[in-house]
């Protein structure tokens, strides 16, 4: 099994960061003059196996390395010999392109699997060889390679693979990507829960409104809100849009926009990773040993509406979403994630189960017995009674909130606070940014009980 670890590394000086940049526009050259000479050999009619990348890979030993220099003419190799696969195999693909964003080069490089290495621990750092020319010019020793601070928690152990390092111009940084093969999760043994006769099971509705309503065979239950998340995602796009109009004619993008669209990404990938976790140690604490979520069967159809689209395939992510709920459930908390159909788990009742129900939003009313509920909740609880043979679960603490009173809204519903998943009450429902007390009030507030 292959998985990758990805991680920032940060120059401890100035010097540090200098040589870096050399060290990855230099490879960032390489690449490109291999292109070049292998573009023009094919277009020509000529062997692109024989076109000169000795005598290229040689001149750079002095800043590269004699191992790393290779690696960038292997990896050339091997996007040559996929180009070539792919045209016998009939396909029209494009010939492996330059190492460009805009007219700038794109900084990166590669190190070969034996040729750096990584510690990690309260102060981790991440060792590579720089050639001798850049040795000499910043005053490193013979013997000596550049060392960087290495920032993040690697998931994965195995047999390391080729690293890349990457200069991300728009957030100003240094990213690392290391393959690892044969790959085992990094586990914390205190995460995983207690083996006990009452371990329940928890199904999961997973949608793009309430990104999850869960329920338990002991009838605990919990709803994470969404819909403030995908306003604030359709603002940004429409910022991007925005951005996007302005442009010249002959321009597709911008560092403004790159950056926008990586902050999107960014804050939606936040929202979902803190709910994965926040959830799992919700099922932690409850004892839960099985998770049933619905398969994806039929869910994911394209609609007349580009805003629907957007949430469902965007702002969704639900592939991602999944395999990180896999990832942290099974292999932190052992707590195992099943998929199970989930066809007509929203349009019957759970309490007569009768077909008869009706459906306005979040609202969930079935009329044949008195029955109100939230339909997200009402599907994950239908799941569970389908697939854990569990016709006797617990009804909730308080059945009664579950009638024709509406009682639902008395469900724990959690929403996004930008720093972590808190109960939905008056106070979350102002934006953030305006919770401040006015300075009147305060002035009041602080006022003795004089008259």
């Amino acid at each position: 099994m292959r998985r990758v670890n990805t991680f920032e590394v940060r120059p401890l000086r100035k010097r540090d960061e200098l040589l870096l940049l050399e060290l990855l526009t230099a490879a960032a050259s390489l690449w490109n003059e291999i292109t070049y000479a292998r573009r023009q050999a094919l277009f020509a009619g000529e062997n692109v196996w024989e076109a000169g990348i000795e005598s290229r890979c040689s001149r750079y030993k002095g800043t590269l390395g004699s191992a790393n220099s290779q690696q960038i003419a292997r990896r050339s190799d091997e996007a040559w010999r996929s180009f070539f696969a792919l045209r016998d195999g009939g396909s029209n693909p494009k010939p492996p392109g330059y190492w460009k964003e805009g007219d700038q080069r794109d900084l990166q490089t590669l190190v070969r699997n034996d040729q750096y290495t990584i510690e990690w621990g309260t102060r981790s750092r991440l060792e590579i060889p720089v050639g001798f020319d850049l040795k000499e010019k910043y005053g490193l020793g013979y013997y000596e390679r550049l060392r960087l601070e290495a920032r993040g928690n690697p998931r994965w152990d195995g047999e390391q693979g080729r690293l890349e390092l990457v200069y991300d111009r728009c957030s100003d940084s240094f990213r690392a990507r290391q393959p690892v093969k044969n790959a085992r999760r990094r586990r914390d043994e205190s995460l995983a829960t207690a083996s006990s006769d009452e371990n329940a099971i928890a199904a999961l509705d997973i949608g793009a409104n309430n990104l999850v309503a869960v329920t338990t065979t002991r009838g605990d239950r919990r709803l994470y809100h969404g819909r403030p998340q995908f306003r604030r995602f359709r603002r940004t796009t429409e910022q991007i849009a925005e951005l996007q109009s302005d442009l010249e004619s002959s321009d597709r993008t911008s560092r403004r926009i790159r950056r926008e669209y990586r902050r999107r990404t960014r804050r939606r990938n936040h929202v979902q990773d803190a709910l994965v976790r926040d959830l799992a140690e919700w099922l932690r604490e409850r004892s839960v040993e099985v998770v049933l979520i619905g398969a994806l069967t039929g869910v994911l159809s394209t609609h007349w509406c580009s805003r629907v689209n957007e949430k469902t395939h965007q702002f969704w992510a639900h592939k991602k979403f999944r395999r990180r709920l896999r990832e942290v459930l099974d292999g932190e908390y052992d707590i195992e994630v099943r998929e199970v159909d989930e066809s007509g788990s929203s349009s019957r009742c759970p309490r007569c189960d009768a077909r008869d129900v009706s459906r306005n939003g979040d609202t969930f009313r079935c009329n044949e017995c008195p029955y109100e509920g939230h339909s997200d909740l009402v599907g994950s609880e239908n799941l569970l009674r389908a697939h854990a043979n569990c016709g006797s679960m617990a009804r909730p603490a308080a059945p009664d909130r579950n009638g024709s009173g509406g009682g639902y809204r008395e469900v724990p519903r959690l929403e996004w606070n930008d720093h972590r998943w808190q109960h939905r009450d008056r106070s979350t429902k102002v934006d953030p940014a305006n919770r401040s007390i006015p300075h009147r009030e305060k002035l009041a507030s602080g006022k003795s009980g004089a008259t």
